[in-house]
């Protein structure tokens, strides 16, 4: 029997120290992300240099999800994730460094950014895997949903504090990130997952065997690809509204403050997912947020204030926490031991191939077309995948087996 069986997860230390150490690092995380743009638009750059930044960010989603995914399954997941985050420290200490000395242009800032994609990547794959270890099957669903609404309360407290450390010193944000990776490694250090199957060298050839076991099951297959279409919407979204509010007089403290409030939206539905995940299908979860993301869309026609700002994609974030409870835990409940790691892999590099499209798209148009063009655009593309949700009959619920089936 697992040492986690039957033992409630706030009384879990393996857990605990696993969600308070990744919590942290998130949390330091929203830091530099409120950053990146104000730091380039403040070093006098454009709105497509911005969008280069992050787009740099997403591009090691493409090219590193699979092999990550691989890793985590071959290696040692919590030694992955702790090199990953000394990784991402060691990244963060150079934009302080480059400010200090004068030298940092765009093309470093974006260096850094691929770097803090990368541990992203490594985090994203290496961590639902571990949970699965340190936690008992019958808590699997809420401890997915409590790394819920860690997240969404990262995204809460992050932003306007990301914001303020800003106007202080422009290197503070990639300070305090370049910190929390370091405590989320050393909390890391202490975490003693049960032991898993013996693992192999890695093997070339396994790369695609998660997408293989995501593509067998209709819901995974369609919502995967559905979130490979909104996901650049969602990435070039957070560009738009700190390009939107900058332009209407907003401070660096008050784009922290608007990007906190669209985070309320989404710790406000994290916080009544375990409530709904057991009575909600994902065809009607999946379909409403399609709807409310592609209806909230338009209201950024209307006002450049940022709290309306924050209001609005707060309103099109609110179900995004429960849509991915209810998906990843299903995920997590089907996937095998032995392929968790590959299919979290294989989902993350299907839903956000295209994330880093969305910065650039975003500023590129911005730059080219203006503000309203913009915001159409997004919300045509909004509208045709929630139309495209609406009409499919792929996103039928899926019959939970065993943890241990395969």
């Amino acid at each position: 029997m697992s040492r986690a069986a039957g033992t409630p997860l706030r009384r879990n230390r393996d857990f605990q120290l696993l969600w308070t150490g990744q919590g942290i690092s998130a949390l330091g995380s929203q830091l530099s992300q409120v950053a990146y743009p104000l730091l380039v638009l403040g070093l006098g750059d454009s709105a497509a240099a911005a969008g280069a930044v992050g787009c740099a960010r997403w591009v090691p989603v493409v090219a590193l999800a699979l092999p990550a995914g691989l890793l985590a399954d071959r290696l040692d997941r919590r030694r992955l994730l702790i090199a990953a985050s000394c990784a991402g420290a060691a990244a963060m200490l150079i934009v302080p460094i480059g400010l200090a000395i004068g030298f940092l242009p765009v093309w470093l800032i974006a260096a850094v950014a691929l770097v803090d994609g990368s541990v992203f990547v490594l985090n994203n794959t290496g961590e639902r895997g571990l949970v699965r270890r340190v936690v008992a099957p019958g808590e699997l669903r809420d401890a997915i949903a409590r790394n819920e609404s860690r997240m969404f309360g990262a995204n809460l407290a992050g932003p306007p504090l990301g914001g303020a450390l800003f106007e202080i010193a422009r290197f503070l944000p990639f300070a305090g990130d370049g910190c929390s990776y370091l405590i989320a490694a050393a909390t890391l250090a202490r975490v003693r997952p049960d032991a898993g199957h013996v693992r192999d060298p890695p093997a070339p050839r396994e790369l695609l065997e998660g997408l293989r076991w995501l593509w067998r099951v209709p819901l995974f297959r369609f919502a995967t690809l559905l979130f490979a279409g909104s996901n650049p919407i969602f990435t070039g979204l957070y560009l738009l509204v700190v390009v939107l509010a900058r332009s209407g007089g907003a401070s660096p403290g008050l784009v922290g403050v608007m990007l906190a409030i669209a985070a309320g939206g989404g710790l406000g539905g994290a916080l009544i997912a375990p409530r709904v995940i057991h009575r909600v299908t994902p065809r009607r979860i999946v379909i409403a947020e399609c709807w409310v993301l592609a209806g909230a869309l338009p209201l950024m026609l209307v006002t450049h204030n940022a709290a309306a700002l924050g209001l609005i994609l707060g309103a099109a974030e609110f179900l995004t926490p429960i849509t991915n409870i209810v998906l990843v835990s299903r995920r997590v409940e089907l996937a095998p031991d032995q392929l968790q790691g590959r299919v979290q892999a294989g989902a993350t590099q299907v839903t956000l191939s295209g994330a880093w499209a969305g910065p650039l798209f975003v500023g590129l148009l911005l730059s080219a077309a203006g503000a309203n063009v913009t915001v159409l655009a997004l919300t045509g593309w909004a509208l045709a995948l929630a139309l495209c949700a609406s009409v499919t009959r792929s996103l039928r619920d899926v019959e939970i087996k065993p943890p241990w089936s395969t």
